[in-house]
């Protein structure tokens, strides 16, 4: 039970907790936060032509997004006593 209502808790962060939180965070979080706003945002983009095709492939190499569950389980580790950014993490996980 208490597990259900942790991650419950992890689901409802507002996009201002979100964005204190951020804020906040060690410049590594906020990098892999970062990535994974922008690798959604380049995932989302139509391939409407061979040009813009190359132009994704060379943002998502870019932003290492092939590796962002790989860093963001190093991170979880690296701060598992710090609630807030797993928290954040989850959050940037599940939002973007």
């Amino acid at each position: 039970m208490m597990i259900l209502l942790a991650l419950a808790a992890l689901a409802t962060m507002s996009d201002t907790q979100i964005a204190a939180a951020r804020k906040a965070a060690p410049a590594d979080v906020r990098a892999v936060v970062d990535r994974w706003e922008m690798c959604n945002h380049w995932g989302g983009e139509e391939a409407y032509d061979k040009a813009r095709a190359r132009q994704i492939e060379r943002a998502s190499a870019r932003l290492r997004c092939d590796r962002l569950d790989r860093d963001e389980a190093l991170l979880r580790h690296r701060y598992v006593h710090r609630p807030a950014i797993l928290r954040l993490l989850t959050a940037a996980h599940d939002i973007y």
